[in-house]
């Protein structure tokens, strides 16, 4: 089975439950914050080289923050990061739960300290 439909297959149990969908989005964010780390590249330098490789702008901080974007979106930053879809979506699959646990608790700390 290739790993696109088995992406598919987990996607759509991860859909039954909320907390694992929590958790399914939140890898994706946690992998998008990896990759512009090991570029070494700010989200706002990321915006500005999107825009300037590919034609348009894009919100890296929002897309790191809520990963809901479009396909085509999806498309553009695996090719902006020089990763395939198949090594996304295994960095994703690979996130483990104790490590998605501790980075929406820091997420949650920083969200209210920000309030302060």
């Amino acid at each position: 089975m290739s790993l696109i439909i088995r992406l598919l297959i987990s996607f759509f149990d991860y859909m039954i439950n909320e907390k694992e969908t929590l958790y399914y989005i939140t890898s994706i964010e946690m992998v998008l914050k990896e990759l512009r780390k090991e570029k070494n590249i700010s989200q706002a330098n990321v915006n500005l080289e999107f825009e300037e490789k590919y034609g348009f702008t894009v919100n890296f901080g929002r897309i790191e923050s809520y990963p809901n974007f479009r396909m085509e979106t999806f498309f553009y930053i695996c090719d902006y990061f020089n990763i395939s879809i198949e090594e996304f979506s295994k960095r994703i699959l690979n996130k483990k739960k104790q490590d998605i646990t501790w980075f929406l608790a820091e997420k949650e700390k920083r969200r209210k300290n920000s309030k302060k």
